[in-house]
């Protein structure tokens, strides 16, 4: 008897996969066109919008590629980011711009990836100038400064702010412009604040300079 219920029980179940196989078949495909679908359509945004990318103007005379920002730690995002784009050693140390303006220097080449130290990471310390003045430019208290600047230099409100070329990132690459000078070291020394523009949550696309080496 107990036989018997099994082989049933069997049966039934048996009969219950045959009965729902089309539409358990019919619910995966709809899945996995759904899938394929979303992918391809987010495949052909992302490559539209760099095609859109590709067309602003780089006013720096050199070599450039423009790549896509592949990840942000939502925790780290001020530190650092993730770009496509590896396999060239040669990029590393090689400045990252966005809208012509400074974002970061590749720290790191991988083999499909390079990962970005951004200029809002308090571990950069980059070379800049103010006119005719030299001074380094760091992140510090929520803000980029410019220290290492005489008190008796000839610097005011308004004033560009590019990459000096000493060190090893390119000259004249555009930072910011001067948005506060303050006083410190009894007046021996200003600290430049600076109006940066660069939102890096809002951006998904950056270019590479490529240096010559």
């Amino acid at each position: 008897m107990f036989k018997i219920l099994k082989q049933n029980y069997l049966y039934l179940i048996l009969f219950v996969i045959i009965l729902l196989k089309e539409p358990l078949y019919k619910l995966f495909y709809i899945k996995e066109n759904i899938y394929n679908t979303l992918s391809c359509n987010i495949l052909e945004d992302d490559y539209n919008k760099l095609l859109e990318f590709n067309e602003i103007d780089v006013v720096y005379d050199v070599n450039y590629i423009n790549t896509i920002i592949i990840y942000k730690d939502i925790y780290n995002y001020m530190n650092e980011i993730t770009i496509r784009g590896g396999k060239d050693k040669k990029l590393d140390n090689n400045p990252v711009i966005y809208d012509n303006t400074l974002v970061g220097i590749i720290s790191k080449v991988n083999s499909n990836s390079s990962k970005v130290k951004l200029l809002t990471n308090k571990d950069n310390k980059i070379s800049v100038k103010i006119n005719e003045e030299i001074g380094l430019l760091e992140y510090s208290n929520n803000e980029l400064i410019v220290s290492n600047i005489s008190n008796y230099s000839n610097i005011n409100i308004g004033d560009m702010i590019y990459t000096s070329g000493l060190g090893n990132i390119k000259e004249n690459i555009f930072i910011g412009i001067v948005k506060d000078i303050v006083n410190s070291n009894k007046d021996i020394e200003k600290k430049i604040i600076v109006d940066y523009r660069i939102k890096i949550k809002n951006i998904d696309y950056v270019t590479i300079i490529k240096e010559s080496k």
